[in-house]
């Protein structure tokens, strides 16, 4: 096979992955550089566009890379970016970044949640399917340099990846960007980054070392693919059967999604005489978001109740007319209001003795966010009584947490458990 064709089908499985990675991270400038993190593409969260564009989402606005680190750390400078690139020299580092790619190897998604922040729900899948191609990564060497923030590091982790259907090791290198937690352990930011840490990234990718390493493993992938005339064309064909394994696990978790959110809004009627509003939301001739809009509702607005739907709707009197709300925006008169519209405020209480792992009984509501952000979607409210499990207490003053099967963050501070 021409090296033209290898070289063809080797820049088809970029631009297929860099259709698949919707989250921006870390990556270089030059386009010496694209083509040097090829083989990290295939295999590890090289996976990521190397153009550091941000988009920010009406409602969640900046799920900003280093929000934990970025307010009080101190932020690097751009003197930083001159250090030369340490090899394996920080073990805590070498052991994130082992974990990530062994438990991405495994497919072993609830790990790569624990290591990593702010990965998305695709990615994941993503990762899942891909590691059925794997056999294990070898001979990891983590180089870095200081991150945008104090104690925050950029990371390029290079390897050699065995293939299952394959004999030659294929070289590879992704770059990382790794935060620091409260409890002294550190993690991988996998959400966007705002412009200071893109200027911040965008510098250290052009550093001479950078490109130096980038050239060296774009090298080596070039003499594998060389030496195995069959390895361009299983690359290729991965691609290919990826794109379709992919884009239906991706249709079957929409699906059960929207099924597990129907059946909530079903089962979640609400047991009350009168109930709050969370949040601003539209009142309905009837229960249907098609209906008329008859008027809104403020936060904390108190109405009778007349009926409580199992189609997720509770009927209400308002202003002395019948009217629709769905239930998800509205809570039990007797429910602290400050735990409902201030749920992901800076005024509450603090947690009275919250554990660091485990399940716990809430003892006022409060709503769980798909991100660490108040402005990020609510991936439901949990109730007084209702049951959440911590995973990890932040640096940024919020709780990861696992509810009804979700992956939340609820703010630490208004985060009480009962007695």
């Amino acid at each position: 096979m021409g090296e033209q064709k290898k070289g063809e089908k080797g820049m088809e499985v970029l631009r297929f992955l860099q259709e698949n990675k919707k989250k921006v991270i870390g990556a270089a400038a030059a386009v010496v550089v694209l083509i040097a993190v090829l083989v990290g593409t295939l295999v590890g969260s090289g996976a990521r566009e190397t153009s550091l564009g941000i988009s920010a989402e009406t409602e969640t606005e900046n799920d900003a890379a280093g929000q934990e680190g970025s307010e009080t750390p101190e932020e690097n400078t751009a003197e930083s970016t001159s250090v030369a690139l340490e090899e394996n020299a920080y073990p805590k580092i070498i052991a994130l970044i082992e974990a990530y790619y062994q438990a991405a190897a495994d497919g072993d998604a609830e790990t790569l949640q624990t290591l990593t922040e702010a990965m998305s729900e695709d990615m994941l899948i993503y990762l899942q399917k891909r590691s059925t191609y794997i056999e294990d990564y070898r001979d990891l060497t983590c180089y870095t340099k200081a991150g945008p923030v104090a104690d925050s590091f950029v990371v390029y982790a290079s390897y050699e990846v065995k293939f299952r259907e394959v004999d030659t090791l294929v070289p590879g290198i992704s770059p990382f960007l790794v935060y620091p937690r409260g409890d002294g352990s550190y993690y991988i930011y996998e959400g966007e980054v705002d412009e200071a840490v893109n200027a911040y990234l965008e510098e250290v990718s052009a550093q001479d070392d950078v490109v130096d390493l980038m050239n060296l493993v774009q090298v080596k992938f070039n003499e594998a693919v060389s030496a195995d005339e069959d390895l361009s064309d299983f690359l290729a064909k991965m691609t290919d059967d990826l794109k379709v394994e992919v884009g239906e696990a991706l249709a079957d978790a929409q699906a059960a999604q929207q099924e597990t959110e129907t059946d909530a809004a079903a089962a979640q009627t609400i047991d009350a005489d009168e109930v709050r509003a969370t949040d601003v939301v539209n009142v309905r001739a009837s229960d249907s978001e098609q209906a008329d809009r008859i008027g809104k509702l403020q936060i904390g607005d108190v109405l009778r109740v007349i009926e409580s739907r199992a189609n997720g709707w509770t009927k209400v009197d308002y202003n002395g007319k019948e009217g629709f709300v769905k239930s998800e925006y509205l809570e039990p008169v007797g429910t602290s209001q400050e735990s409902t519209a201030g749920t992901d405020g800076e005024d509450g209480e603090a947690a009275n003795e919250l554990p660091s792992s485990g399940t716990v009984i809430v003892a006022e509501t409060v709503n769980v966010r798909k991100s660490p952000d108040e402005k990020a979607d609510r991936v439901g409210v949990c109730y007084q009584g209702g049951k959440l499990e911590i995973l990890m207490q932040q640096a940024d003053g919020w709780t990861k947490v696992k509810f009804e099967g979700k992956i939340g963050y609820v703010k630490t501070a208004v985060l009480k458990i009962m007695n």
